[in-house]
């Protein structure tokens, strides 16, 4: 707690990350977004890596705008493009969260600093009580990631993937014990200090 009676990351998150919903997204923003996605970094991640056309992207995006059960923000760091924070499956108190970070973010190592910020928006900014998620069994940095965010083992589906983990954080895990981590919030002051810009 500062003397301002803010914390840490109070200060961090008002300070430099913006998040905007992808129904509002400027052109430009829209083809910086298909850009990132298409990355080849973050396609061989993706439940799909195949690259996203143009036409595909704007249908996607045209979607949701009649969408409730899902919502893709991009996210922002001091006006950097440096990734995006999804919710789809929207229904009574949960949604399955995702996310993917730009270049430009991973060349700082800035990837848990921008995951921390964007799960913390959701929990302050939506009616979400649980995030689930999953993600391939193989992607170790991923899966080391989501258990430093408080992630843990969550119920697989009727029909479970067999190439996917299936997680679940809590509204209660993330305000009771990953805010006052504070080994997590020394790794993510760290790896802000670094990158001023």
């Amino acid at each position: 707690m500062s003397n301002d009676g803010c914390t840490w990351a109070e200060k961090m998150v008002s300070a430099t990350y913006t998040f905007k919903n992808f129904t509002d997204l400027t052109e430009q923003e829209s083809y910086e977004v298909l850009q990132g996605r298409n990355d080849a970094e973050v396609r061989r991640w993706m439940t799909s890596d195949q690259i996203i056309t143009a036409d595909e992207h704007q249908r996607f995006m045209g979607a949701l705008k009649v969408s409730d059960k899902q919502v893709y923000l991009r996210v922002e760091r001091n006006g950097h493009f440096a990734g995006v924070y999804s919710l789809i499956d929207i229904r009574a108190g949960s949604a399955v969260g995702g996310f993917w970070i730009t270049a430009y973010a991973r060349q700082r190592l800035l990837s848990l600093s921008v995951v921390f910020q964007s799960i913390r928006y959701v929990f302050e900014t939506f009616p979400i009580e649980i995030i689930r998620g999953y993600q391939l069994v193989n992607n170790n940095p991923v899966a080391k990631l989501n258990a430093m965010l408080g992630f843990k083992t969550g119920k697989s589906p009727t029909n479970p993937d067999s190439r996917m983990h299936y997680l679940a954080l809590t509204h209660g895990t993330w305000f009771g014990q990953v805010l006052s981590d504070q080994k997590l919030l020394k790794l993510i002051e760290m790896a802000e200090s670094r990158n001023e810009d």
